[in-house]
């Protein structure tokens, strides 16, 4: 029985990418003498992406501020208000918005020029000069995401945090003192290592996709199109799913509801 084409696509897809993955992991022990660019991929992919990152956490911390405020008001509960957002950034929202923002902009950025580099044959160039494309290309920038990516998730829970206080307390009228103490009871160390896990996890999925689908584009000018849409919709995709799995084993998802039963 002959196997159907989408299963067999599906199938030489996920070879593909597991054989991608073991090169990119066998190219580790030779970092150090590419630590230039793993430092020059840390700055495009993390420092870079600051600013949109600041905008974007600073226009969800005072959504947050607002919405939560209303809907405490009813209830006579504002003064959950930083507690709520604080869980609320670093458990969910944080993360997964942090590596949304550097999805849409290093990701498919880096999708794009190692596409263009391969239908423009750099790629072979650099097979002819005897260096490893992989090395070169793919595992600094999957380093670099797996260092950056949790840095911006706890410089996005800041900065939302801010602005959620900044509304909450500033337009709102609650007390600021209520509101950080509050966020300090709530928060416990365990909220920062959910976050941290999640970046880790989100930085490392964005940049092997966007490597991944890059280095395996073929064709003419549209393959760089096609590399820079598969990226951004699998990487979010991918990211959502690997959010889900890891709030459901993490100590404080589904795994704590059963030890606690």
């Amino acid at each position: 029985m002959r196997i159907p084409k989408p299963l067999e696509d599906a199938a030489l897809l996920a070879g593909d990418f597991t054989i991608f993955g073991f090169e990119t992991v066998r190219a580790l022990p030779r970092m150090w003498k590419r630590r230039g660019l793993v430092l020059k991929q840390c700055e495009a992919i993390g420092v870079s992406s600051g600013g949109v990152v600041m905008v974007a956490a600073t226009f969800l911390g005072a959504v947050l501020g607002y919405q939560f405020y209303v809907a405490f008001r009813l209830f006579g509960a504002e003064a959950l208000l930083g507690g709520t957002v604080g869980v609320s950034l670093f458990r969910e929202l944080a993360p997964v918005m942090a590596a949304i923002m550097v999805t849409g902009r290093a990701g498919a950025a880096m999708a794009a020029e190692i596409s263009s580099m391969r239908i423009s044959e750099q790629v072979d160039a650099l097979d002819v000069m005897a260096v490893d494309p992989i090395e070169f290309l793919v595992t600094p920038r999957v380093i670099a995401g797996l260092c950056m990516l949790p840095i911006l998730s706890i410089f996005f829970t800041a900065v939302a945090s801010l602005a959620a206080a900044a509304i909450g307390c500033g337009i709102m009228g609650l007390d600021s003192a209520v509101y950080w103490t509050q966020y300090a009871k709530v928060c416990a160390p365990i909220e920062i290592i959910h976050c941290l896990v999640k970046g880790t996890a989100f930085g490392l999925i964005l940049t092997w996709i966007g490597c991944f689908n890059g280095y395996r584009a073929r064709g003419g000018a549209s393959a760089v199109g096609i590399a820079t849409r598969n990226t951004v919709v699998a990487s979010f995709l991918s990211i959502l799913l690997t959010d889900y799995i890891l709030t459901s084993i993490l100590p404080f998802g589904a795994l704590r509801l059963k030890v606690n039963s």
